[in-house]
């Protein structure tokens, strides 16, 4: 039947064609076309033609074609009676196969039928005309038919070849026509002749400009519907109908190809799919393309595994007994990028957060980075939120998104589309190409958890390009939620956007969801499930306490308490940390067991946790949380310092049974080790830092320092172990050149510095006497009960500072770089602060509320509490103007917010409320995005949202480089010269 309603296309599309080049022959008006017609549209231009035809002499060629259209459609109104009810339309009966319909028994040969009789009528029209073909010296012929006197020329609607091949018009394919080819090689051409593209593009309906909503529309549909089509199919093929436009294409299906005609219009509330009950959302459309039920199912299914799995794991690898406590949620501090704004939710509030986003047109990506420690439960609770919503859409099927939760295994993999794909596999339904499609149009979340681990040091390297194809795809709409196991993966990405010579293409809005620990409040009631009374909780060290705030510790905790392995005693031993690690060797090392329940081990508690020390320096090495059962074995070697594994016997196959080796189930790869949990992972770490460290191995640590992050974990951990004195030679021994030249590895040591000086001097509660030399602070530098008598910074770089209290202190910056400064309302004196560069503070606060934010009022604040201040102007007449100050304090925020695009209001101010910086200097806001455009840094683009008319304005340069008043960009010069003229 597919093939009887393609021949009744083809027999209307000729009909039309040989009635529009009648029409021509009588000296009628022509009566334009689409550029890619399909058989409504055909339908309709027949019933205008026949109009029109009606009107020519009796026995003319008018009056015949005139006729055969009027037979015609006699035929095509009359339907398909036989049919059932619903579909006895001929059109009707068409869709509902193209949709993928069950075929009625039956009707293929009254569809048969149908179709010869309207070949019958067509060639009876031509019974009587004479054919003639002429040679204008090109490669096509021109055909004609004549009745009696009269020439009705078909060229260029049709034309022939010497070799006896015929071409009909069929649509426009990119900017040049398709003909329909029948005796020819292939079953499409696309002619050279230039002279025949121009007559034809006279006859049809202008090209819409890229920017017309439907054409926008189109587009889109065009780029969905080829994330559905099979691979070795023809690409979907635009028509043209009296709504809107169609396409015909092949959907790749399990059994193959469904070949499909759908039809689609710009409505009245939005983008639109025709069904067979009329027209619907187009979201409803990708819905049913996808089989939306069976995708919520399986991901269900795959997401109760995941439970299950990490339950397993637990018992398996830890001893721990079910999880007997109910659920508690996660609670997360949201900011902007920036850190302001912050906002207390709780992680479903967070998820509503996500569904407000995914429901409306902003013109920009959310992307929500989810920061937090190892072991504070981000995993579960994106597990939880993914979960949650699969079983609502699976049992109410509305109209609430699903979120895809791909989870990070420790394996490197090449992309996120692998990572996506991986997460998919088992709908069957989908691809990453598919949930590129389904993430734009709000329909699906991603939940990508671990993603700096996913991709290893690539998520580092470039931290644009690991997220940019997504982004990009997404075109300014969906929620990305990419959870990293610290902020660092989220400011190497600033660092890459704030570094890149030109805006990047993508639109997005970042949020930042700080997951905060528990409160005791709240880690008692979780020990209380367990039967741990609150004294157990309340006699552990302050730094203990502090460190069950981490659910993971809270659990441990409640587990060795309920199998009697924490005794009240133990609270005034070693840290919970080391009871926690010496309980997980302990475990492993009875598996090493000479014989079952022997006391002789083949590796003892030392010799293991010092295997697990160079396990963790080879992921570290590696760039993955991965290592080969291979690897295991050379850093038992290693452990042992013997050449040979051979040489302990039996050890080699005895540590195939320690928790962690196993073989991936989906790839069925080698046995690879992992360890069970991040914790881990960050503490044998901390412990080979520790080895090298106090046997001076410098070029060792140094290495380590610059391969991967360090995250709390690693860090306090090293400097509890180390000596201070020993930590502070080797950190000021630590030069950036020395170390590693690529800007990745740089970052990486700077970071991780900032973060060992950081909780050194929480532990001293002092500055040291010894310059802090190229690190950078991501997190608050906070000195305000810190000593810090004659202390120095040199090249670093602080996101915060807060001040030392009271005066006396000395804090001289130099080559040093701070967003940020805070200090007491009642420092009046803050002369020890000295080599302060004014210019690149975007705020100053005197707690607890009074802000600055203008760089001339921070100036005179500074200079009114005696800052010592290097890039002050020099005299009164150097004061500068405000319209360069406006234009320098945009710029400075814009580069904080990271983002290529703003969403204009029509009045030209900022869509986003958050971005109050706007506002500093309300006169200077038009004149300075005017300037931006006139100096062709910034194109205004329209995108289609809901409710009062918005403009997206896209800079052409990152906003640091038009920051740079030094620039040697024409451009960018040409806009400071406007600015200061």
């Amino acid at each position: 039947m597919q093939e009887s309603f393609s021949a009744l296309d083809f027999e209307a599309r000729f009909l039309a064609l040989l009635a529009l080049s009648t029409v021509r022959a009588s000296g009628l008006p022509h009566v334009r076309i689409g550029r890619s017609p399909g058989l409504g549209e055909w339908i309709s231009l027949l019933r205008d033609l026949r109009s029109r035809l009606n009107e020519t002499e009796p026995g003319s060629p008018g009056q015949r074609v005139a006729q055969a259209i009027t037979d015609a459609l006699v035929l095509y109104d009359e339907g398909i009676p036989e049919a059932p009810p619903g579909l006895r339309a001929t059109k009707n009966l068409r869709d509902h196969v193209s949709h993928g319909g069950a075929i009625p028994d039956g009707l293929s040969p009254v569809v048969d039928a149908l179709v010869r009789a309207v070949s019958d009528i067509i060639a009876k029209c031509l019974s009587d005309a004479v054919l003639t073909l002429t040679d204008d010296g090109d490669q096509e012929l021109r055909p004609a038919v004549t009745w009696d006197d009269t020439d009705v020329s078909l060229w260029p609607f049709m034309y022939a070849k010497p070799d006896d091949s015929w071409y009909v018009y069929a649509r426009y394919t990119g900017n040049r026509p398709d003909y329909l080819a029948f005796a020819a090689a292939n079953y499409r051409a696309q002619p050279d002749n230039e002279g025949l593209v121009t007559s034809l593009d006279l006859l049809l309906k202008p090209k819409r400009e890229p920017q017309d909503p439907r054409e926008v529309f189109r587009a889109e549909v065009e780029n969905d519907l080829k994330a559905f089509t099979d691979v070795v199919g023809a690409p979907p093929q635009y028509f043209d109908h009296q709504h809107g436009f169609g396409y015909e294409w092949g959907k790749s299906v399990s059994e193959g190809t469904q070949q499909r005609r759908d039809y689609f219009r710009a409505g009245p509330d939005g983008p639109e799919w025709q069904d067979e009950q009329g027209w619907v959302p187009y979201r409803t459309y990708l819905r049913k393309l996808t089989n939306w039920p069976i995708v919520a199912s399986r991901l269900r299914h795959k997401l109760e595994e995941v439970e299950r799995q990490l339950a397993q794991e637990e018992t398996d690898q830890l001893g721990w007994q079910p999880d007997v406590s109910n659920h508690r949620e996660a609670h997360v501090e949201v900011t902007e990028y920036d850190g302001g704004n912050p906002r207390r939710k709780s992680f479903s509030q967070l998820i509503d957060d996500v569904d407000a986003d995914l429901g409306v047109e902003t013109g920009q990506t959310q992307v929500f980075f989810v920061n937090g420690e190892a072991g504070i439960g981000k995993t579960r609770a994106m597990v939880k939120a993914a979960l949650n919503r699969a079983r609502e859409v699976e049992r109410v099927q509305g109209d609430r998104p699903l979120f895809l939760y791909v989870k990070s295994t420790g394996r490197v993999l090449d992309d996120l589309d692998a990572a996506v794909n991986h997460a998919v596999a088992l709908t069957q339904n989908l691809t990453a190409e598919r949930v590129k499609v389904l993430c734009g149009k709000g329909l699906i979340a991603l939940l990508i958890d671990g993603f700096d681990e996913l991709l290893g040091g690539a998520a580092y390297s470039d931290a644009i390009d690991s997220l940019q194809d997504w982004l990009n795809a997404l075109g300014g709409r969906g929620v990305l939620v990419v959870s990293a196991r610290s902020s660092y993966y989220m400011n190497q990405y600033r660092s890459s956007v704030q570094r890149a010579s030109k805006a990047i293409s993508a639109s997005v809005r970042h949020s930042i969801a700080q997951v905060l620990r528990w409160t005791p409040t709240e880690i008692v009631s979780f020990l209380s499930d367990y039967g741990v009374p609150a004294a157990q909780f309340e006699r552990l060290s302050t730094g203990d306490r502090e460190l069950l705030g981490l659910p993971f510790f809270s659990r441990a905790f409640a587990e060795m308490c309920r199998s009697g392995d924490y005794e009240e005693s133990d609270a005034q031993g070693p840290s919970f940390t080391d009871r926690l690690l010496n309980h997980y060797l302990a475990r492993e090392e009875r598996k090493l067991a000479y014989h079952t329940g022997g006391a002789a081990t083949l590796l003892n508690r030392d010799e293991l946790r010092h295997t697990f020390e160079h396990v963790a320096e080879i992921m570290v090495d590696g760039r993955e949380r991965e290592i080969d059962s291979s690897d295991l074995e050379f850093a038992a070697a290693t452990a042992l310092d013997i050449d040979d594994l051979d040489d302990r016997e039996g050890l080699r196959e005895r540590l195939q049974v320690l928790c962690g080796l196993a073989t991936d189930s989906a790839t069925r790869g080698p046995t690879r080790f992992r360890f069970q949990h991040e914790v881990f992972f960050d503490n044998f770490l901390a412990g080979i830092v520790g080895r090298h460290l106090r046997a001076d191995r410098v070029a060792a640590f140094q290495r380590l320092l610059s391969r991967s992050e360090w995250r709390t974990g690693t860090v306090s951990g090293v400097v509890a172990a180390v000596d201070t004195g020993v930590l502070i030679g080797a950190l000021t021994g630590v030069r950036l050149p020395d170390v590693q030249s690529s800007s990745s590895s740089r970052d990486t040591v700077a970071n991780n510095l900032g973060a060992l000086w950081s909780e050194v001097i929480r532990k001293t509660a002092e500055m040291p006497d010894h310059p802090i030399v190229d690190a950078t602070f991501t997190s608050p530098l906070d000195l305000s009960h810190t000593k810090a008598g004659h202390a120095s910074l040199v090249n670093c770089r602080l996101e915060s500072l807060t001040l030392p209290a009271g005066t006396g202190w000395k804090l001289q910056l130099d080559r040093t770089r701070v967003k940020k400064i805070a200090a007491g309302a009642e420092q009046t004196d803050l002369s020890g602060l000295r080599g302060v560069r004014h210019g690149d503070l975007v705020e100053l606060l005197f707690r607890p509320s009074h802000f600055f934010y203008r760089r001339p009022d921070i100036l005179e604040a500074l200079r009114t509490r005696g800052v010592g201040i290097i890039d002050a102007p020099g005299t009164a007449s150097a004061v500068v103007p405000v319209r360069v100050e406006a234009t320098r304090h945009y710029l400075k925020n814009l580069v904080e917010y990271a983002s290529s695009t703003l969403i204009l209001k029509d009045n030209q101010q900022p869509d986003d409320h958050r971005l109050k910086w706007t506002q500093e200097y309300p006169d200077e806001w038009k004149p300075f995005l005017e300037r931006l455009k006139e100096a062709k840094l910034a194109r205004p683009e329209k995108f289609s949202a809901k409710g009062s008319r918005k403009i997206k304005l896209r800079l052409q340069f990152g906003a640091a480089n038009i920051l740079d008043e030094e620039s040697e960009v024409p451009q960018i010069q040409d806009f400071w010269a406007a600015a200061k003229g």
